[in-house]
């Protein structure tokens, strides 16, 4: 299993991407998904051209949608192109956006990931990454308990045969959200058992 960095919400941020981009690859990612939203203000055209270059995965996000009708026809076809949703290694990967994923969307998480364990007994996943929230956090969820935030930057993951779930929001790359911490990625060590949220240094223009 190759250790991925994951990176959502870049918004059109440019140099919140580069950041992204470096930082994930200091902390060891090998493959890099993408969880939507890479359009807005700033370079979208840009950021989406260096996405898919780059990426092992990309899923759309419902800002890409959005501002389909203000990029180059390029950017706007691989947006049209992309998946709602794709597993990879055993990794549920979605926007977090309810109205493109039903059953995979950030109100999944007062509701106790319920139908979120659904989908992902049907897709064969341990672990579901998500964005759309700007809200970097992990829950850990037995099959018959609730499921529990797990503090601090790094989670330790159980062994598969567990019966654990887990659940990322990665957070945003390009465009945080007062009262919900700065921008960031994630590492995901599904071999070694871990992920880690990962705060990024780039200053917004002023």
């Amino acid at each position: 299993m190759s250790v991925w960095g994951l990176i959502s919400d870049v918004h059109g941020n440019l140099p919140a991407l580069q950041d992204a981009l470096r930082v994930v690859h200091a902390r060891g990612a090998i493959r890099l998904a993408f969880l939507g939203d890479y359009l807005g203000r700033g370079d979208a055209d840009a950021c989406a051209h260096s996405i898919r270059e780059l990426a092992d995965v990309a899923v759309v996000g419902n800002r890409d949608l959005d501002w389909q009708d203000r990029v180059a026809p390029e950017t706007r076809a691989w947006v049209l192109s992309l998946p709602r949703s794709a597993v990879m290694d055993g990794v549920l990967v979605a926007h977090g956006d309810a109205r493109l994923t039903r059953r995979l969307g950030t109100n999944q998480i007062a509701r106790q990931f319920a139908d979120a364990w659904q989908e992902m007994d049907v897709r064969g996943a341990r672990v579901w990454v998500f964005g759309h929230s700007h809200f970097a956090r992990t829950w850990r969820k037995p099959a018959s308990a609730a499921p529990a935030e797990l503090l601090g930057a790094r989670a330790a993951l159980e062994a598969e045969g567990s019966g654990c779930r887990y659940f990322v929001n990665v957070g945003t790359t390009g465009l945080p959200f007062p009262g919900k911490g700065g921008p960031s990625v994630a590492v995901l060590d599904l071999a070694n058992g871990w992920v880690e949220h990962i705060p990024l240094t780039w200053q917004a223009e002023k």
